[in-house]
């Protein structure tokens, strides 16, 4: 155990370790688009996004062969769009 909390810090193998099981992780996400301007087959759209929300250290068990990570903190994007 102390192994681990040198090589991962305290927060990561509080997160992984209770009673030899992983605790449950949640990562919140919000997304949200609209078009600015739409005319014939032009248009104009953005959209905004939002991952994890709530900022929660969570641990991602991806699949057998792939490794363990951390998952990203909060992030925010914005993309804008346009076609003709």
């Amino acid at each position: 155990m102390q192994k681990n909390i040198a090589e991962y810090g305290p927060a990561v193998v509080d997160r992984v370790i209770v009673r030899d099981r992983v605790k449950t992780s949640l990562s919140i996400d919000a997304s949200g688009g609209v078009d600015l301007w739409h005319h014939d087959q032009k248009s104009i759209h953005i959209q905004a996004a939002v991952v994890n929300l709530n900022n929660r250290l969570n641990v991602d068990f991806v699949g057998l062969f792939s490794g363990n990570a951390i998952a990203p903190p909060r992030s925010y994007s914005l993309h804008l769009a346009a076609s003709f």
